[in-house]
């Protein structure tokens, strides 16, 4: 061993003599391995920076209190040896897993709660809601300012006259003043449980406000001592409660032995420094965090663990960790593609010495010590640059700071870096990589000898190593059988049964596998398309372009390299700029789908009392609002399976204006927009009957068969704005003919209730039990005639006199109701006919009734494809549903797969027309029933950013309506743009990958024209001899050259967008790990690839321009000088 070791640290240096007297064409190569290491190692550095800004922002998003960790404990009785003993279990938890990341641990504890009464009143204790309870905080004094009295008292045991123990305290002067106590009172404190002692005394003796409540030194006391009384609890909202504050020592000595039985609750804040928290340590505050919880709560019975930062820290772990995965497809295509530089260029370069090789090996250097002088040499260069470039990857990622893609993040700053193990780890096998692939060329050439290398120069192979052995078919089928198994497991990444992410790593490599592999398959037929060239245009082609492709079929293998050089660049470009592309674009449409619209508001609450009032006007607040497109979204029930049925969602829309404002790609359904809102136009709608404008009441002749005092008639009305009314006309108590008269307006108070818009419609007349015990019995009603007055004591006029009833139709609202039916009687009370409608037996407060206007048709609806694949059902199916309690059919006119707000992935949907099922859900409930609950609007497109702003100030300021909040797609769109881990991330990847494809496609295309030309100087000058002019071997360098180029870069434009449209299918995950809605669609950053073809292109020219003047001005004496070259 030690005299290998002294035979290589004696050649090393002639080795290192060699290099660097041959740099200029070694340059290109060291670049090559340089690049691979730079680009492995900057992956760390790129990432670990991504995580710190990402981990900055994620922790801006929690406040302040909620980073805080609060651990709790209940434990009784109270002692300092209990406290002792929850204390040594739980302190040393926090010192192990959470005190690295704090700065400060406050620890109390508070008293359960206590009656509070006034002396002499313990025995009404309780029966109201003033409550007390007795805390301690260490330093309080220094985190309050004393209003009135002293400070904390020192503990001094005393009784009153009763023999009652007195205990002294200070309490929040916001407190006292609610309870009506001050600096003096004297107050008792009841224990809700039984004790030795039935309640004490305490005088307050100072009040206080808090110096700086916003200090996490009040953590505990606002999220743990009065948690249980706020509002919302189970303790109670209404409590008015008291704490009482007295020092450590009067709390455990005095407190706890006087209540033996008094249960204390312990509490720790841990306020935590987030500038300790950075992407390093991340992972381990979360696990740790864990760890402390689940510990403490195996072991404390009555334990508790608050904090919002675990929560944190795992969304943004996860989050970090799909994103990675997308962005290492594209940086393991890159260093794979640089790997195959590294050999192109490497093998250049060996051509060079092949004379050098082959004259060794003639004067008896064995192969493995020829072997070992390249070994040694890539060896040194991979080490080199394994050392160097963590520090050239972290300068280049810092300098993204200032790219527009980071500068508003880091402020127009560097980006924070740190070079870690790991970035020198990946550096190394970078170096590594590269050495290996240093060595393949080597390896080859180090079996020429002197004969094989004189045929090889006069014969040059057709055929390389690779397409020989059929390496390239092998790797291709890999890549096929990789992205078989990827097909089935139908994603990069995927969650486990208990939500785990499982990752395989080798689907990472599939891209770069397949379009190395089916580059060098494609290859295989550039020295046929260059043969069948030549046989078929030879004799009408001028000369300069015949030898050009005779040249390029007879020794395709050096031209070859080249051309799979430019595919995979090209290739790696493309499938960058598609990838990036399409992920853009995908946060755009992921956005504005969650949206639908310029700005929408869920949960709209429509009011009940007041004034009627048109929606749609109610939110025309300014001229910048464009389009108002009310909505109602709800749950549905599938009754052609029976009763109970399967729940889906609804959605009702105005498709007149919807079609203006959703946002709506082609790819969501195979009919375009205006094609779905046009088929669920529905024109047949019932409009009921029109009651006169001068109407003060309505009422209505009738008959029964049945005498029943709690079996109603009522009336259900439509107003103006499209709101409905139920108005009761009285029961159905006499069998003889009654006029039963209501009053439209005159009963209604609009504090108490809603009070309509003229003109009025009547919709639906009905019958129904009103006593929830009871059911509808069967029976008859006969109506001769509706009516109404004009004024109270005006006569009554006819509105409808049922000469017929063709525009009277059966309520089909209940399943109940297909055993009702209605007919033309000659039973009347004047002889002039009526109206007969006969019901069945039936539920208790459900109408059964008739309805005025046209015969209602099945409404059409537009169905989800999950919606037809879950229940079975086809185009064209009419499907009876229930929404809102009431039955409607529907017709399924067409389909969707995705729908601006609708999660189609995991729910079926039907989207119908707002108008005709706001009718149909509202004609025959006479409680409750549908109303509008969205609203849809679009801005116009002259309004400005402030503009904009001021309209979403003003519906959240000035809303006519309850609303949940506002969706804001100029908002959602601006936060997604300032997430480091969506848009900055995948800005900074792109520029690597169009760097790496310039530099090195530019580096390579360089190197090989020179290396071709010095390789090819006593070519041309024997061309020059045998009588081919300057101008025709300028052309066949042209031709050669336009050749790789356009072959190269054609088919590797071609492959990468193919490869992009293969692949993108399995990338539709988000930074969660949740299916994309909607899914990716393809889209290619043209602007920026163009970009760096256009500069390709010029650099080829150049170049192209620079041999092909140097084979102009060849010099045939120099290069035909016998033993020179």
């Amino acid at each position: 061993m030690s005299k290998l070791t002294y035979q290589l640290v004696s050649v090393w240096p002639m080795i290192l003599r060699r290099s660097a007297a041959k740099w200029k064409l070694l340059s290109p190569v060291v670049l090559g391995v340089l690049f691979a290491s730079v680009v492995m190692s900057g992956t760390v550095v790129f990432f670990d920076s991504l995580r710190e800004i990402a981990l900055d922002k994620s922790l801006e998003r929690v406040s302040e209190k909620d980073v805080d960790v609060l651990l709790q404990a209940n434990r009784g009785p109270t002692n300092i040896d209990e406290y002792r003993k929850l204390a040594d279990r739980v302190e040393p938890v926090i010192e192990e897993f959470i005190s690295p990341y704090a700065v400060s641990v406050t620890k109390a504890a508070k008293s359960a709660t206590f009656f509070l009464s006034k002396p002499g009143s313990e025995e009404e204790a309780g029966i109201d809601a003033r409550r007390a309870f007795v805390s301690y905080m260490p330093n309080l004094l220094e985190n309050v300012v004393i209003n009135e009295g002293s400070g904390m008292p020192d503990p001094i045991e005393e009784t009153d006259p009763e023999g009652v123990p007195i205990f002294r305290a200070i309490v929040p002067s916001d407190a006292a003043k609610n309870l009506n106590v001050s600096v003096g009172s004297v107050i008792s404190v009841i224990p809700y449980w039984e004790d030795i002692v039935p309640f004490i005394r305490v005088m307050i003796v100072g009040t206080f406000d808090r110096s700086n409540p916003e200090d996490p030194y009040w953590h505990v006391v606002d999220s743990v001592f009065m948690s249980p009384y706020k509002a919302g609890t189970v303790s109670g909202s209404n409590f008015d409660t008291l704490p009482l504050y007295v020092s450590e020592s009067d709390f455990m000595e005095t407190l706890g032995p006087t209540f033996t039985e008094m249960v204390t609750t312990y509490a720790w804040t841990i306020d935590v420094e987030t500038e300790k928290l950075n992407s390093s340590n991340a992972s381990d505050a979360k696990k740790n965090i864990l760890f402390a919880r689940s510990i403490l709560e195996s072991e404390l019975s009555r334990f508790s663990l608050k904090t919002e930062l675990d929560k944190s820290l795992a969304e943004f772990d996860t989050r970090l960790l799909f994103t990675k995965l997308q962005m290492f497809v594209v940086l393991i295509m890159i260093v794979l593609v640089i790997l195959y530089y590294v050999v192109t260029l490497s093998s250049l370069v060996m051509e060079q010495h092949k004379l050098e090789i082959s004259q060794l090996s003639g004067r008896g250097a064995t192969r493995s010590q020829i072997l070992s002088v390249f070994a040694l040499e890539g060896l040194t260069i991979s080490v080199l640059t394994s050392l160097l470039a963590p520090l050239i990857a972290a300068g280049a990622v810092s300098i993204l700071g200032y790219t527009p893609a980071f500068s508003d993040l880091t402020e127009g700053g560097l980006l924070p870096v740190r070079i870690t193990g790991t970035s020198y780890l990946m550096s190394g096998l970078g170096g590594g990589l590269s050495f290996f692939a240093l060595l393949i060329p080597a390896i080859q050439a180090s079996k020429l000898s002197v004969s094989a290398e004189r045929s090889l120069s006069n014969r040059p192979g057709k055929r390389s190593v690779v397409q020989r052995y059929y390496l390239d078919v092998g790797l291709l089928l890999i890549g096929l059988l990789l992205f078989k198994q990827l097909s089935e497991q139908g994603s990069l990444a995927a969650r486990g049964l208990l939500g785990d992410v499982v990752v395989n790593q080798m689907m990472l490599a599939v891209p770069a596998v397949i379009l190395i592999g089916a580059s060098m398959v494609v290859l295989r037929l550039f020295p046929l398309s260059m043969g069948l060239i030549s046989r078929i245009f030879a004799s009408r082609l001028p000369v300069g372009i015949v030898l050009a492709i005779w040249n390029m079929s007879r020794n395709p293998v050096n031209y070859a390299r080249l051309v799979l050089l430019l595919m995979l660049m090209t290739g790696l470009g493309i499938f960058a700029a598609s990838f990036g592309g399409t992920l853009d674009r995908s946060f755009q449409d992921r956005e504005l789908y969650k949206v639908g619209t310029d700005i929408r508001i869920p949960s709209v609450r429509i009011n009940s009392v007041g004034l009627s009032r048109s929606v749609t006007e109610a939110y025309q607040i300014s001229d910048g609002v464009k389009v108002v497109s009310p909505a109602l979204r709800s749950t549905g029930l599938d009754l052609t399976r029976g009763l109970l049925g399967d729940s889906f969602s609804v959605l009702g829309i105005e498709p007149q204006s919807f079609r203006d404002i959703a946002v709506y790609r082609p790819d969501y359904s195979t009919t375009d927009l205006s094609g779905l809102m046009s088929k669920i136009q529905h024109d047949t709608q019932p409009e009921g009957l029109v009651i006169p404008e001068n109407a003060r009441s309505l009422g209505l002749l009738v008959k029964s068969n049945i005498s029943s005092a709690t079996v109603a008639l009522a009336a259900r009305l439509r107003d103006a704005n499209g709101r409905f009314f139920s108005y009761e006309l009285g029961t159905l108590d006499s069998g003889d003919w009654n006029l039963k008269e209501v009053q439209l307006f005159g009963g209604r108070r609009p504090w108490r209730q809603l009070y309509p818009a003229k003109p009025l419609s009547l919709m639906s007349i009905s019958v129904l039990e009103t006593s929830s015990t009871g059911t509808l019995t069967p029976g008859t009603l006969l109506i001769d005639s509706i009516q109404f007055r004009s004024s109270q004591y005006g006569e009554m006029q006819t509105l409808e006199s049922f000469g017929d009833i063709e525009s009277w139709h059966l309520l089909k609202n209940v399943p109940d109701a297909d055993k009702d039916r209605m007919e033309l009687s000659m039973v009347s009370s004047n002889g002039d006919g009526s109206l007969l409608f006969a019901w069945g037996s039936g539920n208790a407060m459900v109408g059964r009734g008739i309805y005025s206007g046209a015969l209602s048709k099945p409404l059409p609806a537009l169905a989800s494809q999950s919606f037809l694949d879950q229940y079975g059902h086809s185009l064209k199916d009419e499907v009876v549903i229930s929404v809102g309690g009431q039955r409607i059919t529907v017709l399924l006119a067409d389909k969707f797969d995705y729908f601006p707000t609708l999660n189609t992935v995991d729910e079926g949907f039907l989207v119908m027309s707002l108008h005709p099922l706001l009718t149909a859900t509202n004609s025959g409930a006479l409680l409750g029933g549908t109303s509008i609950n969205e609203i849809w609007i679009s801005v116009d497109d002259s309004v400005d950013e402030n503009g904009w702003m001021d309209i979403v100030e003003s519906l959240e300021i000035d809303a006519p309506f309850p609303h949940g909040g506002i969706l804001d797609a100029r908002e959602v769109l601006a936060e997604s743009s300032e997430d480091p881990l969506v848009r900055a991330g995948w800005r900074a990847l792109l520029m690597i990958a169009f760097g790496s494809v310039f530099l090195l496609t530019t580096i390579g295309f360089i190197s090989h024209s020179y290396l071709s030309y010095r390789e090819r100087e006593t070519q041309f000058a024997l061309l020059r001899t045998i009588g081919l002019s300057r101008n025709q071997l300028m052309l066949l360098t042209w031709v050669e050259h336009a050749s790789i180029i356009v072959v190269g870069m054609l088919i590797g434009t071609w492959m990468g967008g193919r490869l992009g449209m293969a692949i993108m299918p399995f990338l539709g995950s988000d930074e969660v790990g949740t299916e994309l809605l909607p899914p990716l669609v393809m889209n290619v950053d043209w602007s920026s690839l163009v970009g760096i073809y256009i500069a390709m292109g010029i650099v080829f020219s150049v170049a192209t321009v620079i041999v092909t003047m140097s084979a102009r001005k060849v010099s045939l004496n120099r290069l035909l000088r016998l033993g020179e070259k």
